[in-house]
Protein backbone atom coordinates (compact mmCIF):
# COMPACT_ATOMS: atom_id res chain seq x y z
CA UNK A 1 0.00 0.00 0.00
CA UNK A 2 2.94 2.30 1.07
CA UNK A 3 4.53 1.73 -2.39
CA UNK A 4 1.37 2.52 -4.44
CA UNK A 5 0.57 5.68 -2.82
CA UNK A 6 3.95 6.93 -3.19
CA UNK A 7 4.15 6.62 -6.74
CA UNK A 8 1.70 9.07 -9.03
CA UNK A 9 1.95 9.01 -13.00
CA UNK A 10 1.76 11.54 -15.55
CA UNK A 11 -1.60 12.15 -16.40
CA UNK A 12 -2.85 13.27 -19.95
CA UNK A 13 -6.25 14.95 -18.73
CA UNK A 14 -5.94 18.35 -20.06
CA UNK A 15 -8.64 21.26 -21.64
CA UNK A 16 -6.42 24.21 -22.78
CA UNK A 17 -9.46 25.68 -25.06
CA UNK A 18 -12.98 25.36 -25.66
CA UNK A 19 -11.17 24.69 -29.16
CA UNK A 20 -9.00 22.10 -29.27
CA UNK A 21 -9.68 18.38 -30.73
CA UNK A 22 -11.89 16.22 -28.89
CA UNK A 23 -10.22 13.11 -27.93
CA UNK A 24 -11.86 12.12 -24.59
CA UNK A 25 -15.01 12.93 -23.12
CA UNK A 26 -18.35 12.12 -20.73
CA UNK A 27 -21.20 12.04 -22.08
CA UNK A 28 -24.33 11.76 -19.77
CA UNK A 29 -26.92 9.22 -19.82
CA UNK A 30 -30.88 9.76 -20.17
CA UNK A 31 -32.30 6.75 -18.87
CA UNK A 32 -33.43 7.99 -14.89
CA UNK A 33 -34.51 11.46 -16.74
CA UNK A 34 -36.84 12.76 -14.11
CA UNK A 35 -38.80 16.63 -14.23
CA UNK A 36 -37.63 18.89 -11.34
CA UNK A 37 -39.52 19.52 -7.66
CA UNK A 38 -40.94 23.07 -8.73
CA UNK A 39 -39.74 24.75 -5.20
CA UNK A 40 -39.49 28.67 -4.63
CA UNK A 41 -35.99 28.17 -6.21
CA UNK A 42 -36.71 26.60 -9.52
CA UNK A 43 -39.89 28.63 -9.48
CA UNK A 44 -38.20 32.04 -9.21
CA UNK A 45 -36.22 31.06 -12.62
CA UNK A 46 -38.78 29.19 -15.17
CA UNK A 47 -38.33 32.26 -17.26
CA UNK A 48 -35.54 30.86 -18.35
CA UNK A 49 -37.77 28.33 -20.55
CA UNK A 50 -40.25 29.52 -23.75
CA UNK A 51 -43.82 29.29 -22.86
CA UNK A 52 -44.62 25.86 -24.22
CA UNK A 53 -41.38 23.60 -22.70
CA UNK A 54 -41.86 25.99 -19.25
CA UNK A 55 -45.65 24.94 -19.07
CA UNK A 56 -44.51 21.19 -19.36
CA UNK A 57 -42.41 21.29 -16.36
CA UNK A 58 -44.75 22.63 -14.37
CA UNK A 59 -47.51 20.15 -15.28
CA UNK A 60 -45.27 17.21 -14.79
CA UNK A 61 -43.00 18.17 -11.76
CA UNK A 62 -41.30 15.29 -9.75
CA UNK A 63 -42.15 12.68 -12.40
CA UNK A 64 -39.67 10.61 -14.31
CA UNK A 65 -39.70 11.29 -18.35
CA UNK A 66 -40.82 7.75 -18.87
CA UNK A 67 -43.57 8.15 -16.59
CA UNK A 68 -44.88 11.43 -17.70
CA UNK A 69 -44.30 10.96 -21.16
CA UNK A 70 -43.24 7.67 -22.49
CA UNK A 71 -43.16 9.03 -26.39
CA UNK A 72 -40.47 12.03 -25.48
CA UNK A 73 -38.62 9.83 -23.29
CA UNK A 74 -37.85 7.36 -26.19
CA UNK A 75 -36.95 10.45 -28.27
CA UNK A 76 -34.31 12.02 -26.01
CA UNK A 77 -32.80 8.50 -25.41
CA UNK A 78 -32.53 7.89 -28.57
CA UNK A 79 -31.02 11.60 -29.60
CA UNK A 80 -28.22 10.78 -26.55
CA UNK A 81 -27.32 7.46 -27.96
CA UNK A 82 -27.15 8.92 -31.88
CA UNK A 83 -24.86 11.97 -30.59
CA UNK A 84 -22.62 9.41 -28.49
CA UNK A 85 -22.51 7.62 -31.97
CA UNK A 86 -21.46 10.94 -34.31
CA UNK A 87 -18.19 11.06 -31.57
CA UNK A 88 -17.14 7.31 -31.32
CA UNK A 89 -17.90 7.59 -35.18
CA UNK A 90 -14.84 10.26 -35.40
CA UNK A 91 -12.82 8.11 -33.15
CA UNK A 92 -13.44 10.30 -29.77
CA UNK A 93 -13.45 7.57 -26.54
CA UNK A 94 -16.48 7.70 -24.62
CA UNK A 95 -17.31 7.26 -21.08
CA UNK A 96 -20.62 6.83 -20.15
CA UNK A 97 -22.21 7.60 -16.81
CA UNK A 98 -23.95 4.68 -14.35
CA UNK A 99 -27.44 4.29 -13.25
CA UNK A 100 -27.93 5.93 -9.88
CA UNK A 101 -29.13 3.06 -7.02
CA UNK A 102 -32.89 3.17 -5.55
CA UNK A 103 -31.09 4.43 -2.84
CA UNK A 104 -29.25 7.08 -4.48
CA UNK A 105 -32.07 8.38 -6.09
CA UNK A 106 -33.54 9.58 -2.84
CA UNK A 107 -30.89 11.43 -2.46
CA UNK A 108 -31.98 15.04 -1.46
CA UNK A 109 -34.65 15.45 -3.42
CA UNK A 110 -36.67 13.84 -6.12
CA UNK A 111 -35.80 14.11 -9.59
CA UNK A 112 -32.21 13.78 -12.09
CA UNK A 113 -30.51 15.62 -14.69
CA UNK A 114 -27.42 13.39 -14.81
CA UNK A 115 -27.60 13.48 -18.55
CA UNK A 116 -25.81 16.54 -18.26
CA UNK A 117 -22.72 16.05 -16.50
CA UNK A 118 -21.34 19.71 -17.51
CA UNK A 119 -22.92 21.01 -14.86
CA UNK A 120 -21.40 19.27 -12.10
CA UNK A 121 -17.78 18.51 -13.91
CA UNK A 122 -15.06 20.94 -15.55
CA UNK A 123 -11.72 20.49 -16.80
CA UNK A 124 -9.70 23.53 -16.75
CA UNK A 125 -6.14 22.70 -17.81
CA UNK A 126 -5.22 19.62 -15.88
CA UNK A 127 -7.65 20.70 -12.96
CA UNK A 128 -10.66 18.71 -12.61
CA UNK A 129 -12.92 20.59 -10.41
CA UNK A 130 -15.98 19.55 -9.46
CA UNK A 131 -18.87 22.38 -8.65
CA UNK A 132 -22.15 22.18 -7.11
CA UNK A 133 -25.75 23.29 -9.12
CA UNK A 134 -28.21 25.50 -6.89
CA UNK A 135 -30.73 22.99 -7.06
CA UNK A 136 -30.59 19.82 -4.73
CA UNK A 137 -31.34 17.54 -6.86
CA UNK A 138 -28.13 17.71 -9.26
CA UNK A 139 -26.16 16.84 -6.07
CA UNK A 140 -26.55 13.24 -6.79
CA UNK A 141 -25.31 13.52 -10.51
CA UNK A 142 -21.37 13.15 -8.85
CA UNK A 143 -22.14 9.16 -7.83
CA UNK A 144 -22.74 8.67 -11.54
CA UNK A 145 -19.49 9.59 -13.48
CA UNK A 146 -17.06 9.40 -10.24
CA UNK A 147 -15.90 5.65 -11.34
CA UNK A 148 -14.33 7.09 -14.31
CA UNK A 149 -12.56 9.73 -12.37
CA UNK A 150 -11.38 7.40 -10.07
CA UNK A 151 -9.53 5.32 -12.94
CA UNK A 152 -8.65 8.45 -15.17
CA UNK A 153 -7.72 10.78 -12.53
CA UNK A 154 -6.62 9.17 -9.08
CA UNK A 155 -3.03 8.31 -8.98
CA UNK A 156 -1.81 10.22 -11.37
CA UNK A 157 -0.61 14.59 -11.40
CA UNK A 158 -3.82 15.88 -12.09
CA UNK A 159 -5.48 18.20 -9.69
CA UNK A 160 -8.76 16.65 -8.62
CA UNK A 161 -10.94 19.48 -6.59
CA UNK A 162 -14.63 19.69 -4.76
CA UNK A 163 -16.43 22.49 -4.34
CA UNK A 164 -16.91 22.69 -0.47
CA UNK A 165 -20.46 21.50 0.56
CA UNK A 166 -23.30 23.67 -0.24
CA UNK A 167 -25.46 25.27 2.75
CA UNK A 168 -28.92 24.93 0.41
CA UNK A 169 -32.26 26.08 1.55
CA UNK A 170 -34.97 25.23 -0.67
CA UNK A 171 -37.58 26.88 0.82
CA UNK A 172 -36.06 29.92 -0.29
CA UNK A 173 -35.82 31.70 -4.03
CA UNK A 174 -32.04 31.93 -3.87
CA UNK A 175 -31.51 28.03 -2.79
CA UNK A 176 -29.11 28.92 0.28
CA UNK A 177 -25.88 30.51 0.89
CA UNK A 178 -23.81 27.99 -1.52
CA UNK A 179 -21.26 28.29 -3.03
CA UNK A 180 -22.83 27.25 -5.64
CA UNK A 181 -20.80 26.67 -9.58
CA UNK A 182 -22.01 24.78 -12.40
CA UNK A 183 -19.74 24.36 -15.72
CA UNK A 184 -22.15 25.76 -17.72
CA UNK A 185 -20.66 28.82 -16.57
CA UNK A 186 -16.68 28.34 -17.06
CA UNK A 187 -15.09 28.27 -20.67
CA UNK A 188 -11.53 27.63 -21.07
CA UNK A 189 -10.42 30.23 -23.35
CA UNK A 190 -6.55 29.56 -24.05
CA UNK A 191 -3.45 30.68 -23.42
CA UNK A 192 -3.69 30.18 -19.88
CA UNK A 193 -7.39 32.22 -19.62
CA UNK A 194 -10.83 30.81 -18.24
CA UNK A 195 -14.02 33.67 -18.56
CA UNK A 196 -16.50 32.51 -15.72
CA UNK A 197 -20.25 33.87 -16.33
CA UNK A 198 -22.77 35.17 -13.94
CA UNK A 199 -26.49 35.75 -14.22
CA UNK A 200 -27.91 34.92 -10.83
CA UNK A 201 -29.49 31.42 -12.14
CA UNK A 202 -27.40 28.70 -10.97
CA UNK A 203 -24.00 29.27 -10.31
CA UNK A 204 -23.15 32.10 -7.36
CA UNK A 205 -20.87 34.87 -6.23
CA UNK A 206 -19.38 32.58 -3.82
CA UNK A 207 -19.09 29.32 -6.29
CA UNK A 208 -17.57 31.68 -9.06
CA UNK A 209 -15.35 33.22 -6.31
CA UNK A 210 -14.23 29.97 -4.96
CA UNK A 211 -13.67 28.75 -8.55
CA UNK A 212 -11.31 32.00 -9.39
CA UNK A 213 -9.23 31.40 -6.37
CA UNK A 214 -8.61 28.04 -7.23
CA UNK A 215 -7.94 28.99 -10.71
CA UNK A 216 -5.40 31.99 -9.93
CA UNK A 217 -3.55 30.03 -7.71
CA UNK A 218 -2.60 27.53 -10.23
CA UNK A 219 -1.27 29.95 -12.90
CA UNK A 220 -4.73 31.19 -14.72
CA UNK A 221 -5.92 34.33 -15.19
CA UNK A 222 -9.37 34.71 -15.16
CA UNK A 223 -11.94 36.86 -16.79
CA UNK A 224 -15.75 37.28 -15.70
CA UNK A 225 -18.87 38.44 -17.62
CA UNK A 226 -21.96 39.11 -16.55
CA UNK A 227 -25.05 37.76 -18.66
CA UNK A 228 -28.89 37.93 -18.86
CA UNK A 229 -30.72 35.58 -16.41
CA UNK A 230 -33.21 34.83 -19.19
CA UNK A 231 -31.24 32.35 -19.85
CA UNK A 232 -29.87 29.17 -17.65
CA UNK A 233 -25.83 29.21 -18.47
CA UNK A 234 -23.36 31.19 -20.26
CA UNK A 235 -23.16 27.86 -22.63
CA UNK A 236 -26.63 28.70 -23.56
CA UNK A 237 -26.31 31.95 -25.20
CA UNK A 238 -21.91 31.40 -26.26
CA UNK A 239 -19.79 28.84 -27.53
CA UNK A 240 -16.70 28.89 -29.45
CA UNK A 241 -16.32 27.04 -32.48
CA UNK A 242 -12.94 27.81 -33.18
CA UNK A 243 -10.42 30.39 -31.99
CA UNK A 244 -11.77 33.75 -33.43
CA UNK A 245 -15.66 32.93 -34.33
CA UNK A 246 -18.05 33.12 -31.69
CA UNK A 247 -21.93 31.78 -31.86
CA UNK A 248 -23.48 34.14 -29.25
CA UNK A 249 -26.52 35.65 -28.23
CA UNK A 250 -25.97 39.18 -28.19
CA UNK A 251 -29.08 40.11 -26.60
CA UNK A 252 -28.34 37.97 -23.84
CA UNK A 253 -25.33 40.46 -22.94
CA UNK A 254 -26.80 43.50 -21.78
CA UNK A 255 -23.51 45.16 -21.18
CA UNK A 256 -21.43 43.94 -23.81
CA UNK A 257 -19.30 40.51 -24.84
CA UNK A 258 -16.57 39.98 -22.92
CA UNK A 259 -13.00 41.72 -23.73
CA UNK A 260 -11.88 37.97 -24.37
CA UNK A 261 -14.30 38.02 -27.52
CA UNK A 262 -15.37 41.84 -28.39
CA UNK A 263 -12.91 42.01 -31.46
CA UNK A 264 -14.15 38.33 -32.96
CA UNK A 265 -16.19 37.63 -35.45
CA UNK A 266 -19.77 36.75 -34.31
CA UNK A 267 -22.91 34.60 -35.48
CA UNK A 268 -26.17 35.67 -33.87
CA UNK A 269 -29.22 34.28 -32.09
CA UNK A 270 -32.34 35.32 -31.19
CA UNK A 271 -33.22 35.07 -27.23
CA UNK A 272 -36.12 32.87 -28.27
CA UNK A 273 -33.23 30.65 -29.82
CA UNK A 274 -30.92 30.29 -27.02
CA UNK A 275 -33.52 29.72 -24.61
CA UNK A 276 -33.68 26.38 -27.05
CA UNK A 277 -30.33 25.54 -26.66
CA UNK A 278 -28.93 27.27 -30.28
CA UNK A 279 -25.31 27.98 -28.61
CA UNK A 280 -25.32 25.09 -27.01
CA UNK A 281 -23.64 22.79 -29.71
CA UNK A 282 -20.31 21.16 -29.34
CA UNK A 283 -16.65 22.30 -31.23
CA UNK A 284 -14.73 18.95 -32.04
CA UNK A 285 -11.91 20.86 -32.93
CA UNK A 286 -9.73 21.72 -36.36
CA UNK A 287 -12.44 23.98 -37.05
CA UNK A 288 -15.26 21.22 -36.97
CA UNK A 289 -18.46 21.74 -34.94
CA UNK A 290 -21.52 19.73 -33.60
CA UNK A 291 -25.00 20.84 -33.14
CA UNK A 292 -28.59 20.01 -33.82
CA UNK A 293 -30.51 19.70 -37.38
CA UNK A 294 -33.18 22.55 -35.68
CA UNK A 295 -30.81 25.09 -36.13
CA UNK A 296 -29.13 24.53 -39.88
CA UNK A 297 -30.10 27.89 -40.37
CA UNK A 298 -27.23 28.68 -38.17
CA UNK A 299 -25.29 26.39 -38.75
CA UNK A 300 -25.56 27.72 -42.40
CA UNK A 301 -23.68 30.63 -41.71
CA UNK A 302 -21.25 29.09 -39.65
CA UNK A 303 -20.26 27.36 -42.36
CA UNK A 304 -19.93 30.54 -44.29
CA UNK A 305 -17.64 31.22 -41.78
CA UNK A 306 -15.37 27.98 -42.69
CA UNK A 307 -16.77 25.57 -40.06
CA UNK A 308 -17.37 22.46 -40.80
CA UNK A 309 -21.15 21.20 -39.41
CA UNK A 310 -21.88 18.11 -38.15
CA UNK A 311 -25.92 17.22 -37.68
CA UNK A 312 -27.33 15.44 -35.31
CA UNK A 313 -30.86 15.59 -33.85
CA UNK A 314 -31.35 16.68 -30.31
CA UNK A 315 -34.78 18.74 -30.52
CA UNK A 316 -36.67 17.24 -28.14
CA UNK A 317 -33.62 16.90 -25.44
CA UNK A 318 -33.03 21.04 -25.81
CA UNK A 319 -36.93 21.90 -25.44
CA UNK A 320 -37.92 18.96 -22.94
CA UNK A 321 -34.80 19.60 -20.40
CA UNK A 322 -33.03 22.95 -21.26
CA UNK A 323 -29.67 21.29 -22.40
CA UNK A 324 -27.83 20.21 -24.82
CA UNK A 325 -24.67 18.98 -26.78
CA UNK A 326 -22.43 20.46 -24.24
CA UNK A 327 -24.37 20.21 -21.37
CA UNK A 328 -23.80 16.76 -21.79
CA UNK A 329 -20.42 16.20 -22.45
CA UNK A 330 -17.51 17.09 -20.12
CA UNK A 331 -14.24 16.42 -22.19
CA UNK A 332 -11.33 15.16 -20.22
CA UNK A 333 -8.91 15.14 -23.40
CA UNK A 334 -8.46 18.35 -26.04
CA UNK A 335 -5.66 18.49 -27.78
CA UNK A 336 -4.65 21.95 -28.18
Amino acid sequence: MQNMLSKTRKSDIWVGSEWGTLKEVIIGRADQLAYPVIGKTLASRMGIFNKEDRDKIMVNSGQSFADADPVRFKKINQEVEDWVKLLEARGIKVHRPRLLTEQELLYKESGIGSLFVKDPLSVVGNIVIEGANRFPMRHKDVFTYRHILNERVAGTDAKWVNIPMPETDVGCSEGGQGPFLTGGDIFVMGNNNVLLGYNGIDSNIKGLQWAADLLHSQGWTVHFVEYSPEVMHLDCCLSLPREGLALVCLDAFPHGLPDLIKDWDIVNCTLEEARIDACNGLPLGEGVYAMSTEFKHIGDKLEAKGIEVLYTDMTETNHATGGGMRCSHAALVRED
